[in-house]
């Protein structure tokens, strides 16, 4: 079999032209193609100051997390779990739900479903900081938590959702916050509702949605409030890291799960198969 080296986009010779060390590859082997990426463009920015005593009563973190189960004659299985972790004067309440399978394709549905369940459990709190995971437009399109988001208004709690997925390792700052904990606006955002923040020093700069919407510096303040409150040692907060870990439906729960609807239900769920790895063996993993 003849193979054909195609002329690589950009040599990779001429991107390390610069270093002492060569790479080892040819770079006949390896075709690279740079795209744009488009640049954010940070507005107004403060330093969080950190507060001897907190603005609020307490944090509330919910997260959902689901699980594709397999395969069965009614289509795909799923299961969908929420936990909800409360701090207050220093001690945890942790309340998650027992997962709920979904036969048939995972719909906006059933997600709506279990933050909605969450959003119930915390329908009275009051002068508390409310952590969600996720994208703060994406969690209102597929759910009807308005109703409640201005509920939650009304009784003086702030909605601060975080983005882990909207982690920048690298991106030009001011100097004044090259490395400190800082809040700072997105001015060419999806929203005005969008922010930039670091929580600790040295950690990952993350993507972050307030509700309601305030001034930076009443945000600085809030945030500020729940690094006193809940801690950032991750450079994330500590209630939704929980949140997450008791929201997350292991692979012995999956299993267990599968035991659980043959045995009581009578229907086998599969393991799905992947057709890439019949058709190509050992070369797709």
């Amino acid at each position: 079999m003849k193979v054909n080296h195609q002329q690589s986009l950009v040599l990779l010779s001429d991107i390390d032209s610069k270093h002492e060390k060569r790479i080892l590859l040819d770079a006949r082997e390896v075709r690279l193609r740079i795209n744009s990426i488009g640049n954010i463009k940070i507005g107004e920015f403060l330093e969080i100051i950190p507060e001897e005593k907190a603005c609020f009563n307490n944090v509330f973190a919910i997260d959902v997390s689901t699980v594709k189960l397999g395969v069965s004659y009614l289509g795909e299985v799923h299961a969908i779990r929420g936990a909800t972790v409360i701090k207050k004067n220093d001690s945890l309440t942790i309340n998650r739900t027992r997962p709920m399978i979904v036969f048939g394709e995972i719909s906006d549905a059933q997600i709506s479903f279990e933050l909605e369940e969450q959003f119930k459990s915390i329908s009275s709190a009051r002068d508390s900081i409310i952590l969600l995971d996720g994208d703060l437009n994406e969690i209102t399109s597929i759910s009807r938590p308005a109703g409640l988001f201005d509920s939650l208004k009304t009784a003086s709690n702030v909605i601060v959702s975080i983005s882990k997925g909207f982690v920048i390792p690298s991106v030009r700052l001011p100097k004044e916050v090259e490395d400190s904990p800082f809040i700072g606006s997105v001015l060419n955002g999806r929203s005005d509702r969008e922010y930039l923040v670091r929580f600790k020093l040295g950690s990952p700069i993350l993507k972050i949605e307030i509700y309601p919407k305030m001034e930076l510096e009443e945000l600085s303040k809030v945030l500020a409030s729940l690094i006193f409150l809940d801690g950032v040692e991750y450079g994330y907060p500590e209630t939704l890291r929980i949140a997450h870990i008791y929201s997350k439906i292991l692979p012995v729960d999956a299993l267990t799960l599968r035991y659980v609807i043959q045995k009581k239900f009578g229907i086998e769920v599969l393991r799905e198969i992947d057709n890439r790895k019949i058709l190509l063996g050992g070369f797709w993993s």
